[in-house]
C-alpha cells in the first residue's frame, strides 16, 4: 500500500507564509483605508476654508497648495536650487552620520571597554538639543555647507549609535556562549549573531534619523543660509505667502513618508523574520 507523505512542519510554515503574501498582495485593504482616510481628510480641509471656517490667510486650501506647488514646479521653476541644496545637506550628514554611527555603536555594544568610554559622552550628546549648537558651529566654521552637514550629522549620529549599541546587546547571550564553546572566531561571533539581532534595531535607528536629518536641514537653512527649503518656507511666512509655506512642509513631510517607506522595505529584505506587516 502506498502511504501518504505528510508534509513537515517546515514545508506548512512555507506554504502558510506563501499563502500570506498572495492573500496581502490581492487585498491591499491597508492602503485603501489609508488613501481614504487622507482623501477625507483634504476634502474636509477644502470645505472647511471655501465655507470660510478657517481663515485662508493663516491656512490654505489644498487646491491653492496644487496651484503654488504646478507654479514653483513647472511654470516659474524657482524651487529646484532649493531642493537641491536641502537634498544635499540631508544626504552628506545623514550619510556621514550612517557611516560613522552604525560601527561605532555596535563597536560600543560588543566592548564593554570602549563602551565605558564612550557612553558617557555619547549620552551627554544624545540629551542634548543639537540645534544649540548651531551658532557654535557657525563660529567655529562659518556659514556654509560644512556648518549645515555638520549640525545635520551631530542630529543624526546618536540615534543611530544608541540604536546600534541596543541591537548587539540584545543578542541571545545562550548563542554566544554556545558559539565560544564550538571555538567560533570573535568575527564569526560578530558576523552570524551580533550583526543579525541588530539589524532591526538599526534600521530604526535609520528611522528616527531621517526624521532628525530633515528637522536639522530645516533648522540650519533658516538661521544660516539664503537657499534650500528651509529658507523657502521662512521667506513665505515673512511674505504671508501661506500656500508657499505649506508646498514647503509637504515638501518635507512626502520626504520623511517616503524615506521611512524605503527603510522599511530595507527591513524586509534584510530581516524577513520580523515580518512587520503581519499584524492585524
Amino acid at each position: 500500500m502506498n502511504r501518504a507523505v505528510e508534509p513537515s512542519q517546515f514545508d506548512l510554515a512555507d506554504l502558510s507564509v506563501e499563502a500570506l503574501a498572495v492573500r496581502e498582495k490581492k487585498i491591499p485593504w491597508t492602503w485603501i483605508i489609508g488613501i481614504s482616510a487622507v482623501a477625507l481628510f483634504l476634502g474636509a480641509w477644502e470645505i472647511a476654508c471655501r465655507l470660510g471656517l478657517v481663515d485662508p490667510l493663516f491656512v490654505s486650501p489644498p487646491s491653492a497648495v496644487l496651484i503654488e506647488a504646478y507654479r514653483e514646479f513647472f511654470t516659474d521653476a524657482t524651487i529646484y536650487p532649493h531642493l537641491y541644496v536641502s537634498f544635499v545637506e540631508a544626504v552628506a550628514g545623514f550619510g556621514l552620520a550612517a557611516l560613522v554611527g552604525i560601527p561605532l555603536g555596535l563597536l560600543m555594544g560588543r566592548y564593554r571597554s570602549l563602551r565605558a568610554i564612550l557612553e558617557p559622552f555619547v549620552m551627554a550628546m544624545y540629551s542634548t538639543p543639537r540645534v544649540a549648537l548651531l551658532p557654535l558651529l557657525v563660529l567655529w566654521i562659518g556659514i556654509g555647507l560644512t556648518a549645515k552637514v555638520t549640525l545635520v550629522f551631530l542630529g543624526a549620529v546618536f540615534p543611530i549609535i544608541v540604536n546600534a549599541q541596543a541591537g548587539v546587546e540584545s543578542a541571545d547571550p545562550a548563542l554566544v556562549e554556545a558559539a565560544v564553546s564550538f571555538r567560533a572566531t570573535e568575527r564569526q561571533i560578530f558576523t552570524k549573531i551580533m550583526l543579525p539581532a541588530s539589524l532591526p534595531f538599526l534600521i530604526a535607528g535609520l528611522r528616527l534619523s531621517v526624521g532628525i536629518t530633515l528637522i536639522m536641514v530645516v533648522v540650519a537653512e533658516m538661521y544660516a543660509s539664503m537657499a534650500g527649503v528651509g529658507y523657502f518656507i521662512m521667506r513665505g511666512g515673512a511674505t504671508y505667502d501661506t500656500p508657499k509655506v505649506f508646498l514647503g512642509i509637504l515638501i518635507l513631510t512626502l520626504s520623511g513618508v517616503v524615506c521611512a517607506d524605503l527603510l522599511r522595505r530595507l527591513e524586509r529584505k534584510i530581516a524577513p523574520w520580523r515580518a512587520p506587516d503581519r499584524a492585524r
